[in-house]
């Protein structure tokens, strides 16, 4: 769904006719997929009547005020060829603009407004993106693979492998104590779905990612929503009362996004998940966190007291795509969510199906069978609840003295043992061999009751006033790396002096990256500062939120 479609003459009112004149029955979600479907198949023929081939119509207008010009300059021109003289100019202007728009969309440099017009930069940026997520030769199980079919073929075979559920027997939870919800907050996660909260999740998602497999993307929803809003709405509380979603919503294409320069095997792809608007609006949650904050306090009261504190951050390989549905459900149920919920939740995760994007081409689908998808909005939340079994063992091994955490203050102190984050999670104590054993145990029960296994090679094991040798005897024991301080959390630096400007030293070189990049070599004046300003406003707000910055670092 292009952008540029509404600065048309009519494209507004050929899609509010053509969605009123479709008539299917069936219940909400399979009408609003349908209707979908065919305004679709209906804008591609609009598209090449009115859009297509831009930049042969520019060039073909601009032969024609050529001519004209030659001819103003040699001889008066008529009134009809005067005012055919600025209609042609104007045309020229609008279908550039277009084209600059569609440009623009396809570059996915959101942050520089399609206004600005840097053709060239947007054309350069879509080129680079495209030549950088190609896959030409790919490395699997000691073969090179070259040629569209037998990659093609790899790709699916990992994916689908990948994602396929795995028939281990599980160590059950029902003995763990979790947090349990009251009756009120059970109601409160199942009562309807009101207007005001839909409209309030499409208008809160950007107008122009990359939409999923259905095609369409929100600027469409939100131009057109007084049209869709009774089908959108339909779609909603028939989900609502029978927890199902038509087949096809729950679709999938999986881009795979380079991990690292020139990847050559699949493991050095990040599988990310583009999803359906419709699947969007149910699925949207927001998350809130505060353990950076936690952590440096930590850190900053152990050095400065002296104490011995032992931090291990933990590494899961792959965490989001192998979560066991059926513990999840466990979990649900132990902490009391209410039957209906837990059952929409069951058809979110249990019917999605996936395509990976192969080169911009997507492969034969597959069920996803286990795992949660990176890019649904719904995915941390579901992480959450699976990561609150750690939280609860943690609990447990310090009731049953197992496990000794950090007491932070001296007259009334309090044990802090763990901090977790979605997959970012981090465990704190005392420095003693038995938490180096209660924290081997405690994560591979985990792993063996959820699926998320852990990757001890990856995670990290810092000390604050421990002797390093001590610290590489219990890394070796752990089968993991030693870190120092400062080491990143959330992607911020733990444990370092903020007041010092070397702290400052990995976000001011990740600005000057982005502002030296190859690419402002193509932008105009005015898009280097969009460029500047959005680079500015937007990078150093993270760090900002936490940490004061010198004077020094904010006038570099």
């Amino acid at each position: 769904m292009l952008k540029c479609w509404r600065d048309v003459s009519g494209y507004k009112l050929f899609v509010k006719e053509k969605w009123n004149s479709f008539q299917i029955d069936g219940w909400g979600g399979y009408v609003l997929k349908e209707k979908l479907k065919m305004i679709k198949v209906a804008l591609k023929d609009w598209h090449k009547t009115h859009v297509q081939n831009l930049p042969s119509r520019i060039d073909s207008l601009k032969d024609r005020l050529s001519f004209l010009d030659q001819k103003g300059e040699e001889d008066d021109l008529s009134g009809d060829e005067l005012e055919e003289l600025h209609e042609v100019t104007a045309n020229i202007h609008s279908l550039s603009r277009m084209s600059a728009s569609i440009s623009w969309q396809q570059s996915r440099s959101l942050w520089l407004k399609e206004g600005d017009a840097n053709s060239k930069y947007f054309h350069t940026v879509a080129a680079g993106r495209h030549r950088g997520n190609a896959i030409s030769v790919i490395q699997v199980g000691g073969a090179t693979l070259e040629g569209v079919s037998p990659i093609r073929q790899a790709v699916f075979s990992h994916f689908a492998s990948h994602f396929k559920s795995s028939n281990v027997e599980r160590p059950e939870v029902d003995n763990l104590l979790f947090k349990r919800l009251n009756h009120v907050e059970c109601s409160s996660l199942t009562k309807p779905f009101s207007e005001i909260e839909v409209k309030s999740a499409v208008w809160d998602c950007d107008s122009f990612k990359s939409p999923g497999p259905d095609g369409i993307n929100f600027g469409f929803i939100k131009d057109f929503w007084a049209e869709l809003r009774g089908d959108v709405m339909r779609f909603i509380s028939d989900f609502h009362r029978n927890g199902k979603l038509s087949k096809g919503i729950n679709s999938t294409f999986i881009a795979l996004i380079p991990k690292v320069d020139s990847p050559q095997r699949l493991n050095e792809f990040r599988p990310i998940s583009l999803v359906g608007s419709l699947y969007k609006i149910l699925a949207k949650d927001r998350q809130i966190l505060d353990g950076i904050l936690i952590a440096n306090e930590v850190v900053d009261e152990a050095q400065k007291s002296k104490k011995e504190l032992m931090l291990f951050k933990v590494d899961f390989e792959k965490a989001y795509d192998s979560v066991d549905w059926g513990y999840l459900d466990k979990v649900m149920e132990r902490m009391s969510f209410p039957t209906l919920r837990r059952k929409w939740i069951r058809e979110c995760v249990g019917t999605a199906t996936a395509s990976v994007l192969v080169n911009g081409c997507p492969t034969d689908e597959f069920p996803l069978e286990r795992g949660f998808r990176q890019g649904d909005p719904l995915s941390p939340f579901l992480f959450l609840l699976a990561a609150e079994g750690l939280n609860v063992l943690m609990e447990a091994m310090v009731t049953q003295n197992f496990f000794k955490g950090y007491n932070m203050g001296e007259y009334d102190p309090i044990s802090v043992t763990h901090l977790q984050f979605a997959d970012d999670t981090l465990l704190l104590g005392e420095k003693s061999w038995a938490n180096v054993r209660a924290l081997r145990a405690v994560l591979v029960l985990f792993e063996t009751m959820s699926g998320l296994k852990v990757n001890f090679n990856k995670s990290m094991l810092v000390g604050v006033n421990i002797p390093d040798s001590w610290l590489h005897e219990a890394a070796s024991a752990l089968c993991c790396k030693v870190g120092k301080i400062p080491f990143l959390y959330l992607g911020l630096p733990i444990g370092g002096d903020s007041r010092r400007l070397v702290f400052w030293e990995p976000l001011l070189a990740r600005l000057k990256n982005r502002l030296s990049g190859w690419k402002s070599r193509f932008l105009s004046f005015g898009g280097r500062l969009v460029l500047l300003k959005s680079v500015l406003t937007s990078l150093p707000v993270y760090a900002l939120s936490f940490f004061k910055a010198p004077s020094g670092t904010v006038f570099r």
